[in-house]
């Protein structure tokens, strides 16, 4: 548990900054976060606040836990996520990456694998959050599995 922070221009653009209440936006982030498609996504609960997202429920697993802090933290407008989500048996937590300008998935598997060629892994790490391993973008933040 703990609070994570994010780019706050960088991502998913789900409303206007300058419209709509922190219901409003609690209600769009929940809906974005299930419309992803991740199992156990529904047993999460959504709060959004001054770009400040409080993420809370229980019982699901790691993996799914780093997915939607990531994926509430990769939307345009939200500065942080607040971690308060119990994990049903908790392993070893992922690392996290925020892309750089030219960086691209190999680049970054080199650096944190010495390995190019093991960028398949964080692609598949951050999926459904990534559609393509070459669409990503400076701000976003991904998940690095050991």
């Amino acid at each position: 548990m703990g609070l994570f922070n994010f780019v706050k221009e960088a991502g998913e653009k789900l409303w206007d900054s300058v419209t709509g209440s922190g219901d409003d936006q609690s209600k769009k982030l929940q809906d974005y976060i299930s419309k992803l498609g991740l199992p156990g996504a529904d047993k999460v609960d959504v709060k959004v606040t001054d770009g400040k997202a409080s993420i809370s429920g229980d019982a699901i697993s790691q993996e799914l836990k780093e997915k939607i802090l990531i994926a509430a933290g990769n939307v345009a407008g939200i500065t942080s996520v607040e971690d308060n989500v119990n994990v049903a048996q908790p392993a070893t937590e992922a690392k996290f990456y925020t892309v750089k300008k030219g960086d691209t998935l190999s680049a970054i598997s080199r650096e944190v694998y010495g390995d190019a060629n093991k960028y398949n892994k964080i692609f598949e790490a951050n999926k459904p959050m990534l559609s393509h391993p070459d669409k990503i973008y400076p701000g976003q933040t991904l998940r690095i599995p050991e």
